[in-house]
């Protein structure tokens, strides 16, 4: 027997039935005080952001072109 059950809920409907925080006035305020500060020249605030995502991908593309290293150095052999 299986029983399938669709829900038809909003993102804040979501929230409000799992209980949890309403943050978008929070993540307005936030992008605003960024956008400010990129308008006012601040690059360092823009980076400052961007920097663990720039770090991640850089080891995962350092991670794939081992890998193709290591394929290519195992094809080579053969």
């Amino acid at each position: 027997m299986k029983i399938s059950i669709d829900i038809d809920l909003s993102p804040q409907e979501a929230r409000e039935f799992m209980g949890w925080p309403n943050l978008s006035k929070l993540h307005e305020a936030t992008l605003s005080q960024l956008s400010e500060q990129i308008k006012d020249g601040n690059q360092e605030a823009m980076m400052t952001m961007l920097k663990p995502y720039l770090d991640g991908s850089q080891h995962a593309f350092s991670y794939y072109q081992k890998m193709l290293e290591s394929i290519t150095t195992a094809t080579s052999k053969k």
